[in-house]
């Protein structure tokens, strides 16, 4: 079987690269990875990658993919009813400015929609994927599988041409949102494969999907939720300098901008004056969120009672430099943590379903005025992270009082661990669970597309 996984983006090396779960299909199959020649998304240089297989990198055509994104975005500015359509709106606006975000407005209506698309359709013919095309023609695939944020430099042609060259196309989104506010794909592939009920309704509901072709299959970088953590408690502990007598909050940030600072000094505050005895924070900041909106403050704070994961520590000390690259944390680091707290707090990460699954209590910080964003407003209405709000149990607070109040709850030694149960089983819903990895089950699923398209047999077979 001879597969060509396309990647075009540093976050999809992460989660489907660096985190293994592509490794059994390399060892089962004749695979080649495609990357970008260039972009501003796609920074590594392959010969790092762990890939155990050739590679390729694929020139971009900045026409094509000017074009492909026009048609995204003026979709996105079209008026839909419902508060998560009026949320994509206001983000897309908010990231284009005015004049593009007004041109592309007028492109989205009814009559003038129809020149656009006429207009986009001879510009792509006039520049095709050339480069694409002669790859999929000298390699001749039995599949193609493209790991994707469902937006990026690959999507629309790879899907375009594997429809024209006969070619079974799979699909795997990266995160909760995609379906929801990317679906920047035009064409339909043979599968798209979501991580459970509540990404298949999305995919289904915005992109149009029929519903035997997108499969709830878990999230491939939870699979190293599955191993036994490296690291216990006391030696946690002993590493950030905590008593394993006091109850651990997790405070993780997040990319949307908020005053992670000031909320944390709030934090240690309330916990100096007893407010919230008996509790530690632990801060971890987002790979790529900067430590919050003036981040650099955190190389220099002098918290009593927040300490900062040792692991992210170099991250904030290069924020203090002025240096805000993202980076790529080792989901083992991130497991190992979750093993070692109590509860967690976020403004908008995806660690708090990570939390959930790992039966912690969590609580959304959701902070407005002075310490929230506007990146944070436009977010939150937001369907895939409204459903999350909305849950039953969780715990909202939109200011740091409210967040004070919230948290001996979500610590309690008989309430956290309850609402945790109540919270693990309400995850469901984000993420379907399965008794065997996604790196194994990804491997049957291309083998039996493969079979029912009467293509090629795994490496080694008669």
């Amino acid at each position: 079987m001879k597969v060509l996984v396309f990647i075009d983006h540093d976050i999809i090396c992460r989660h489907f690269i660096l985190s293994g779960a592509l490794a059994p299909l390399v060892e089962a199959a004749d695979v080649r990875f495609v990357f970008p020649a260039s972009g501003k998304r796609f920074t590594l240089d392959p010969v790092s990658l762990p890939l155990g297989a050739p590679f390729e990198c694929l020139p971009a055509d900045d026409i094509r993919l000017q074009t492909w994104r026009w048609r995204l975005f003026a979709d996105q500015l079209k008026w839909r009813p419902g508060k998560h359509e009026r949320a994509i709106r206001r983000l897309r606006q908010f990231t284009l400015g005015w004049k593009a975000g007004l041109l592309l407005r007028l492109a989205g209506l009814p009559l003038l929609s129809r020149v656009f698309h006429w207009y986009t359709e001879r510009r792509l013919d006039a520049h095709p994927a050339a480069a694409l095309a002669r790859l999929m023609e000298q390699e001749r695939p039995d599949i193609v599988l493209h790991p994707t944020v469902l937006d990026g430099s690959f999507i629309n042609d790879v899907v375009f041409e594997c429809r024209k060259k006969g070619i079974p196309c799979v699909l795997a989104m990266n995160s909760w949102d995609n379906p929801s506010t990317k679906r920047a794909m035009v064409g339909k592939p043979d599968y798209l494969l979501v991580w459970g009920p509540q990404t298949r309704d999305h995919a289904i509901r915005f992109m149009q999907l029929e519903p035997d072709r997108v499969v709830p299959f878990g999230a491939a970088q939870f699979d190293v939720f599955r191993t036994t953590p490296r690291d216990n408690r006391v030696t946690f502990c002993a590493e950030h300098g905590i008593d394993p007598a006091r109850r651990i909050v997790l405070f993780a940030g997040s990319n949307a901008q908020t005053d992670e600072f000031a909320a944390l000094s709030a934090l240690d505050d309330a916990i100096e004056e007893s407010r919230l005895a008996g509790i530690a924070v632990v801060y971890r900041p987002h790979p790529w969120g900067g430590g919050g909106r003036g981040g650099s403050r955190l190389a220099t704070a002098k918290f009593r009672h927040v300490v900062v994961d040792r692991t992210m520590r170099d991250y904030i000390e290069a924020l203090g430099r002025g240096d805000q690259r993202i980076t790529l944390p080792d989901y083992h680091d991130t497991h190992d943590l979750l093993c070692s707290v109590d509860a967690v707090v976020s403004p908008l990460s995806t660690i708090l379903l990570e939390g959930m699954l790992h039966g912690l209590p969590v609580a959304v910080f959701a902070a407005a005025g002075a310490g929230g964003s506007q990146m944070l407003a436009n977010n939150l209405p937001m369907l895939h992270f409204d459903e999350f709000l909305t849950l039953p149990d969780m715990p909202v607070a939109h200011s740091v009082e409210e967040l004070i109040a919230v948290m001996p709850r979500i610590a309690d030694l008989t309430d956290g661990p309850e609402l945790g149960k109540r919270l693990k089983k309400e995850a469901g819903w984000f993420t379907s669970s399965f008794d065997r990895p996604w790196n194994q089950r990804i491997v049957e699923f291309l083998t039996g597309c493969v079979a029912a398209s009467g293509r090629a047999k795994l490496k080694g077979a008669e």
